[in-house]
């Protein structure tokens, strides 16, 4: 069988999600958001990087994913770090909710703008998280973006602001959060995709590690540590809900 664009995509990626500078720096905002001691579960857990991270933070955490494909390179990643491969798992939303199962903390990244029912998983996700608990979530923003790539990796959408906040104000949550990141992304992508009409190139973030390639990784990595995960931009290639289960 083979692999889809998206797949593709995340095993590339797969062995340098906690050293490249927007995946890490990613991962370590969300992680700001969870409370030491929390259960969390990752819906949609991709290559693993997010697990993986909390894992070596000291985290009780575990992830699910739908494809087959996917869950076996993220567990070879988790195994890579020493952990154990058999906190991933195919299964859909409603399996765990079918078994009963709650985590404190339930994340998901960039995984809503993938379905055509958004509203759907929104309410799964909050159907996994142990009432007094946290749901947190990031999509892709702004639908002017949205490009060749976006039709390629399977989005159906960019999120504005206000769509983000419609689905949560549909489940007994409460928003405590929701905001922009990435800001530096935001022009390169829209020369690329709006105005040259072709993909933004990021084989710098994790292909051959040049004497040039190392430095802007170095500087990005800075920026977004120092900058993107302090501030609150006014826009963003990201959207970073956080909110609370009241019911």
């Amino acid at each position: 069988m083979s692999l889809t664009d998206l797949e593709e995509q995340q095993a590339a990626l797969a062995g340098v999600q906690l050293s490249d500078f927007r995946s890490a720096n990613l991962f370590r905002l969300v992680a700001e958001r969870i409370p030491k001691g929390s259960s969390v579960l990752d819906v949609g857990c991709g290559a693993g990087g997010l697990v993986g991270s909390l894992l070596e933070a000291g985290y009780d955490a575990r992830g699910i994913d739908t494809s087959d494909a996917t869950v076996a390179t993220a567990r070879a990643f988790l195994s890579s770090l020493g952990h154990d491969p058999s906190r991933l798992s195919v299964a859909e939303t409603s399996d765990l909710i079918t078994a009963g199962e709650l985590a404190d903390v339930v994340a998901c990244m960039d995984c809503l703008e993938h379905v055509a029912d958004d509203q759907r998983l929104f309410d799964d996700l909050v159907a996994l998280v142990r009432p007094g608990g946290r749901l947190v979530v990031t999509v892709p923003a702004m639908m002017s973006l949205y490009g060749e790539r976006d039709r390629r990796i399977g989005h159906y959408r960019r999120y504005a602001r206000e769509q983000l906040a419609a689905l949560a104000a549909n489940a007994p949550v409460e928003v405590e959060e929701l905001r922009y990141w990435n800001f530096l992304g935001v022009a390169p992508t829209y020369l690329s995709q709006r105005i040259f009409n072709r993909n933004v190139n990021e084989g710098f973030r994790y292909g051959p590690a040049s004497l040039g390639a190392r430095a802007m990784r170095s500087l990005l990595d800075v920026w977004f540590r120092q900058v993107e995960n302090r501030m609150v931009p006014p826009r963003g290639l990201t959207l970073i809900l956080t909110a609370s289960r009241v019911a």
